[in-house]
């Protein structure tokens, strides 16, 4: 596999919390195979029954033995009792750093469609006939991980996310390149690097947040698989990223002198979305669209001198409406939809980020009322709701009492991961939008899919501390 730089994780945990903070500066993270199965591997030996080694382990008589015998004990029990110590504060100095480091966890499908055993951080994980199928948890750190594989038959997967694995093909083709990178918070604190080895046994070169790895065109697959963390204020290691694909040309977004082209792997002239990080683009014969264009039955929005896609079209077309509201459940994200005239509502305007739950209702609905406060359950409260139907409302997260200064700050630091009782919950900000801009009767559509929505889903792009007790997107404080 890869050569890496051994590093220890005492590096980061000079002040990285679960949520993370903007300051880090490396993800410190060594080879232990870490995680749910770990088991501290620490132990120190002292000679038992006072018996010591060499020249002192003759029999000894009279007095002086017993003296000896008597001190001997006493500083074996000693040296028990420090190694027991020792041992204490090491699992719980490593228990502290699995509880407080970010970290990914890795699993591919092998032909004979068994997982592998997850492996931790820089671990490699092998597969050595191959894999189908990639799945990968981002721990300990709040945002997004998206992954997509590439088979010579199939092209490119829909990406996956945060656990969920990539698509399985039923002709068994295997996986031969990869793709990673991070929406939210995690993109903005650390940079991903990922590299792999082929079944011809070659270790290519390092990728780095959404480049491919691997190889295409080759009939190679991979067997092996490696994954990096850095901060964003470090150089990602002095890793060689030379020959991340093995292919005729490279693959992906190429910027030259500041615009976008793509380059296919293959060769072949690319048609389709194209991701360089976080930015999105929609390239024809490996050029860029700019302005309007009607996509896949949708209407989208390219900026006119980049070509990146515009994805909060409030800026180029107003809020005066009229909007549709589309919620993806299974996903946790809102989408606004715009109409396009008699083309109906097919211009994807806005996404929110949302945590709903399994009592959400699956349906279309027009919303019949609003409320600026709205008791809820146990006595908790919200702002900016919208009802949907029944009990079921739209709202902001969570306040202990109807005061802007009581927020909860756990429902904003975790939003799309917590579980709401079945509203619609969003950020405040978010919350006051839909209750400003969508009038009673506003359509709602809810739905399951696994799909991350035509923007990509929204993340978390900085926590607040747990401390703060009032949402930094409500316009109450959006300017302090």
């Amino acid at each position: 596999m890869c050569k890496l730089m051994k590093r220890t994780v005492a590096a980061l945990l000079g002040g990285l919390l679960v949520l993370g903070q903007a300051g880090v500066s490396l993800a410190a993270q060594d080879d232990s195979n870490y995680g749910p199965a770990f088991a501290n591997q620490v132990s120190e030996t002292s000679p038992a029954d006072g018996q010591t080694e060499g020249e002192n382990n003759a029999p000894q008589t009279g007095e002086a033995e017993a003296s000896l015998s008597v001190e001997d004990e006493a500083q074996g029990n000693a040296e028990a009792a420090a190694a027991e110590s020792f041992a204490a504060q090491e699992a719980a100095r490593q228990a502290s750093v699995i509880a407080n480091t970010p970290y990914v966890q890795i699993q591919v499908l092998r032909p004979d469609t068994t997982w592998t055993e997850p492996v931790i951080g820089d671990t490699p994980v092998v597969a050595e006939s191959g894999f189908r199928s990639l799945c990968i948890y981002l721990n300990n750190i709040i945002g997004d991980i998206l992954y997509r594989t590439y088979t010579s038959s199939h092209g490119w997967s829909d990406w996956a996310v945060n656990g969920g694995h990539t698509t399985v093909w039923e002709d068994g083709a295997l996986v031969e390149a990869i793709q990673i990178r991070f929406m939210g918070f995690v993109g903005n604190t650390f940079d991903i690097y990922y590299c792999t080895t082929l079944n011809d046994g070659t270790e290519l070169n390092w990728a780095r947040n959404s480049s491919t790895a691997g190889t295409m065109g080759t009939g190679k697959y991979l067997t092996g698989l490696r994954i990096s963390l850095w901060g964003k204020a470090t150089e990602g290691a002095s890793y060689n990223m030379e020959k991340p694909v093995e292919s005729a040309l490279p693959d992906g977004i190429q910027i030259i002198d500041g615009a976008a082209a793509y380059s296919s792997g293959t060769g072949a002239p690319f048609t389709g979305w194209g991701w360089n990080d976080r930015d999105r683009y929609y390239f024809v014969n490996n050029m860029p669209v700019k302005g309007w264009q009607y996509i896949d039955g949708y209407k989208y929005y390219f900026d006119e001198a980049t070509g990146k896609l515009h994805t909060d079209l409030e800026p180029i077309m107003g809020n005066k409406g009229p909007f549709l509201i589309s919620i993806n459940k299974e996903m946790n994200y809102l989408t606004v939809f715009a109409k396009d005239g008699a083309n109906g509502f097919i211009i994807p305007y806005k996404m929110f980020l949302i945590s709903s739950g399994p009592d959400t209702p699956i349906g279309t609905f027009q919303t019949p009322a609003k409320y600026r406060w709205r008791e809820m359950i146990h006595g908790i409260y919200t702002q900016y709701a919208t009802r949907i139907y029944g009990s079921f409302l739209i709202h902001s997260i969570l306040y202990d009492k109807p005061d802007p200064m009581t927020l909860d700050p756990l429902t904003y630091n975790y939003l799309g991961q917590a579980q709401s009782a079945g509203c619609v919950r969003l950020l405040s900000g978010d919350a006051k939008w839909i209750f400003d801009h969508c009038p009673i009767g506003t359509t709602v559509e809810i739905y399951n899919s696994p799909k991350l929505g035509l923007f990509d889903r929204p993340a978390i792009e900085q926590p607040i501390p747990l401390t703060q007790t009032w949402d930094p997107t409500d316009p109450l404080f959006a300017q302090q």
